[in-house]
């Protein structure tokens, strides 16, 4: 998959810890309890860390503007509605997405533990991020993790011209024991939306097999695909089929709204960011003892990094090995930021009388 044809932005290399501490503040200054701002800090910069930057830094200038909009509840009261030994489903009063899809796994997780296999609802949150970091929330305790979440309407059926589904992620990290977790994080459209919108924050131009116009051609306009045209399946067909199922699991499931009627990709900033989410636990050692799984795991992700290579390839990568390698990348040399997302930042800061303590 190519990628965007960025402008000449410059870019300068921060340290995480900094960062995190940076958002942490503003979240905290524009309303949210100090907790979940911290929450919704680390999951931000998690994701700059792994090179998702779509989901990253350069959220916080949007996630403060639906705060001061209305759109956004920096406080909400979430609600348990239904519970059982291994299920739960709750009601988020449009809060941070971050922090009560964090909150669900927490649940998954206590649950499938004792029951083996469990499944949390949400219903109701703004976006959450990273869809991949809950996942591995689960991984690092020893259980296969799923997670998937609807979200504004940008998609139409495949064959079709009305906008009725979103990018729809899924995720799922499975735990090894000397290799890293397996973990696959993906949007079922060819690329997430959050792309779309950080291209056109840098003044990039997108590669034309991402989206379509609102004439239904291919573009380069990241402005166009967002507000007037639509993403792309990945797979065609099949990334519909796959967008259907999340949206049965994220949207009809959980008692959120669900297809047309959570509002389009192109209201949003009229309209609030509406999303539901389902996230899953399974207990590896309901089946056999947790060190042998993993070490079936890792026999499996060497089985996979041994193939021999096809063509031009020069590495077999395992899901989330990518990512793994740049967070140590970036952790040794620090998270590159454009000059446009340190401006948001510094802009912020300013205005919310918050020290500016990146460099």
């Amino acid at each position: 998959m190519t990628e965007p044809k960025e402008s000449r932005d410059s870019v300068r290399h921060m340290k995480p810890e900094p960062l995190r501490a940076l958002i942490g503040r503003l979240f905290t200054a524009a309303g949210a309890p100090p907790g979940d701002a911290a929450t919704v800090a680390e999951v931000l910069v998690e994701a700059d860390l792994r090179g998702v930057e779509s989901h990253g830094s350069t959220r916080v200038a949007g996630y403060i503007s639906m705060i001061r909009l209305g759109l956004l509840n920096p406080r909400p009261t979430v609600q348990v509605l239904r519970e059982t030994v291994s299920t739960a489903m709750l009601e988020g009063d449009q809060g941070f997405g971050i922090v009560v899809a964090r909150q669900a796994m927490e649940m998954a997780i206590d649950k499938g533990r004792s029951a083996g296999i469990a499944c949390v609802t949400a219903r109701n949150v703004t976006h959450t991020g990273m869809v991949g970091f809950y996942p591995m929330m689960a991984a690092q305790r020893g259980l296969i993790g799923l997670s998937c979440n609807n979200g504004p309407t940008i998609l139409p059926p495949y064959g079709g011209k009305t906008p009725t589904l979103a990018t729809n992620p899924f995720s799922v990290a499975v735990p090894a024991g000397q290799e890293q977790p397996i973990v696959l994080d993906m949007a079922t459209s060819i690329v997430a939306g959050g792309k779309l919108r950080l291209a056109g924050k840098k003044g990039a131009s997108i590669p034309a097999d991402w989206a379509l116009d609102r004439h239904g051609v291919p573009t380069t306009d990241p402005h166009e695909a967002i507000f007037h045209g639509f993403l792309q399946w990945a797979g065609g067909y099949k990334g519909f089929g796959l967008a259907t199922i999340v949206e049965v699991l994220g949207g009809v499931l959980s008692g959120g709204l669900f297809g047309r009627d959570v509002p389009a990709m192109k209201d949003f900033g009229k309209e609030p960011l509406v999303t539901s989410g389902f996230y899953m636990t399974i207990n590896p050692e309901v089946f056999m003892p947790l060190d042998q799984f993993c070490a079936r795991v890792d026999r499996l992700v060497r089985h996979i990094k041994t193939s021999e290579t096809a063509g031009e390839t020069k590495e077999i990568l395992v899901a989330g090995q990518l990512e793994f390698r740049r967070k140590a990348e970036r952790l040794r040399d620090g998270i590159p930021l454009t000059d446009v997302v340190v401006r948001e930042l510094e802009g912020l800061a300013r205005e919310y009388h918050v020290p500016f303590e990146l460099f």
